[in-house]
């Protein structure tokens, strides 16, 4: 085998690799070239010739993981974001956050945008009905700041209500 210098590509070779780069795997085509043409090439002196000649370089396997990472998931589909759980309600690519969709379903309602729902025991993958907790983002608040979330349902409902409460109390006195 024999290295080529570079620009020493045959009109035959170019036409090879024009015509046949989308058929195979990077490996797979290397090897095929090796092969066919007796010489040997680099995955980064295939990349460079692809970009000097203009050809359309889209490997096999660089395809299907388009195509994968594309496709429509069906609806009821969840993903993990570091927002939380999500859940695919319709097509095309309509997502809403699993603790609304969980909370509408079991209490037959629609919430707004300034609804929040909140798991009452902490417990970030308990969907029932008893764990969910409608609040509002000033009640979040509250709670956030007063350090009383607590994995004790019965607690953490008790500190809602004083948020609550306390947010009524503010209103009336201004």
């Amino acid at each position: 085998m024999f290295l080529l210098k570079r620009n020493k590509y045959s009109e035959e070779f170019i036409l090879f690799v024009r015509d046949n780069i989308s058929k195979y795997t990077k490996e797979s085509f290397i090897a095929l070239l090796e092969e066919r043409f007796n010489m040997k090439i680099s995955k980064n002196a295939l990349k460079c010739l692809l970009r000097r000649y203009q050809i359309e370089g889209r490997y096999l396997d660089y395809q299907k993981q388009m195509i994968r990472s594309t496709a429509k998931h069906p609806v009821g589909a969840e993903r993990m974001t570091k927002d939380g759980l999500y859940v695919k309600v319709a097509q095309p690519n309509v997502w809403r956050k699993k603790t609304r969709v969980m909370y509408e379903k079991y209490h037959n309602c629609k919430l707004n945008k300034k609804d929040y729902v909140l798991f009452l025991n902490g417990d970030h993958n308990d969907y029932s009905k008893d764990n969910l907790i409608l609040s509002t983002n000033r009640e979040k608040c509250y709670l956030h700041n007063w350090g009383t979330y607590s994995k004790n349902p019965k607690l953490t409902e008790i500190a809602i209500l004083s948020a609550r409460l306390t947010i009524k109390a503010k209103e009336l006195l201004s």
